[in-house]
């Protein structure tokens, strides 16, 4: 009996994955952002907040969800989501956006480690023989789904003109349907780290950046990784209004490219098998470069493409690196080992997007993007092929 409702902890977590980002106002969010007077400065100032929010609260967060439990956790950061999003549609000011990414930033660090330990730790509690890395995938392309088809709707929505203020009212209603959600998780058994705080971290520090050289290149490549997309994601509704595609398609194409990026997330698995995990590791870190190239040459709907590039890298990337992680760590402080992966994606974006945001502002998204692929030319350089040199060194070393 026991072990049917913890299996429901799968089918729920897509679930509570499927409706996270069911945010009909984020294909035009920027557009809202406009609409009250902020820049693309601006709009990457509020993100940077959400991102140091993230910073500084997502090992607290982490380390909490292995303390005190995965649902508990995963309930509070859904409730903040709630919060959060439910004061979209009233503000008007850059401060109250701020404080709304503050809430949202808490939420998130709740949730960001919390989840993936969910399904990690309910298959290791029912003993299951389901490769991880397919679960994982398909949960991870339920959140992106889910974004995909609620920005189809905004296009919809949009057609009957439904202003962005009405997305932003519509978004906050739909954010409050994971939390209902989360009332029906199963708290799976897991071994648990003791009371003791100080010793626990000397524990997780180790375990994480000690013992390993490839971990800590897996968590490097993770965060860089992440940070290209996010960063991406940020000018590309700018980039189509370059480009001349009028707002009411912006919809389809946020759309198209979640489920471009939720196609590559359930393929993942079978990709890394028949490219191997080294040419897997290639494209993702080839793939910053390209697309960033093509958003900065190509000034015509052409250069969509190159946001699609994004996307297959996101899907494939993601899913691959995250299992690398969580296949690495134990149960008793996998949740802050995600947290320190995400923190790092957003402590690199709380200083790269300000910048970025500024450089699109006074030397426009050509420059702003060719300067990121030059960018991350380096980082391919340096990081990744770092990760394979160390990859190919421990596959040498475990054959021997």
């Amino acid at each position: 009996m026991q072990n049917s409702k913890l299996e429901r902890n799968i089918s729920l977590m897509y679930a509570i994955k499927f409706f996270g980002l069911f945010i009909v106002l984020m294909p035009v969010i920027v557009p809202f952002f406009e609409a009250v007077g902020l820049g693309m400065k601006g709009v990457y100032l509020i993100q940077a907040s959400f991102a140091i929010t993230v910073f500084i609260a997502e090992i607290p967060s982490g380390y909490l969800s292995d303390m005190l439990g995965r649902k508990y956790s995963l309930l509070l950061g859904s409730l903040l989501f709630g919060i959060g999003f439910s004061i979209f549609p009233f503000a008007e000011s850059l401060w109250t956006f701020i404080l709304a990414e503050i809430i949202l930033g808490i939420g998130a660090s709740l949730k960001s480690g919390t989840d993936t330990s969910i399904i990690y730790d309910t298959l290791e509690s029912l003993g299951s023989k389901k490769a991880q890395i397919k679960i994982l995938g398909k949960s991870m392309s339920y959140l992106t789904l889910g974004e995909g088809l609620a920005s189809i709707i905004a296009s919809i929505l949009m057609y009957f003109a439904f202003t962005t203020k009405d997305l932003a009212a519509v978004s906050a209603f739909m954010s409050w349907i994971p939390f209902a959600l989360c009332f029906f998780i199963i708290e799976p058994p897991r071994q648990k780290m003791e009371s003791n705080h100080r010793e626990n971290f000397k524990y997780i520090f180790k375990r994480l950046f000690k013992e390993t050289r490839l971990l800590n290149l897996i968590i490097l490549n993770t965060v860089l990784s992440s940070c290209a997309t996010l960063m991406a994601v940020w000018l590309f509704q700018k980039y189509w209004n370059n480009i001349g595609i009028p707002l009411v398609y912006f919809g389809l194409l946020w759309g198209l490219n979640n489920l471009v990026a939720s196609f590559f997330m359930r393929k993942a698995h079978k990709i890394e098998k028949i490219w191997g995990s080294a040419n897997v590791i290639i494209f993702v870190g080839l793939v910053p470069i390209a697309g960033y190239l093509g958003i900065s040459l190509i000034d015509h709907m052409i250069g969509y493409a190159a946001c699609l590039i994004f996307q297959v890298g996101r899907g494939v990337g993601q899913v691959i690196f995250r299992d690398a992680l969580n296949k690495r760590v134990s149960s008793d402080f996998r949740a802050t080992a995600n947290s320190v992966a995400q923190m790092g994606t957003r402590v690199l974006f709380s200083v790269l997007g300000p910048a970025l945001g500024l450089l699109i502002d006074v030397k426009g998204l050509s420059i702003a993007s060719l300067a990121m692929a030059i960018f991350y030319g380096l980082i391919f350089i340096i990081a990744v092929r770092a990760l394979l040199k160390e990859r190919e060194n421990f596959i040498k070393f475990k054959g021997v």
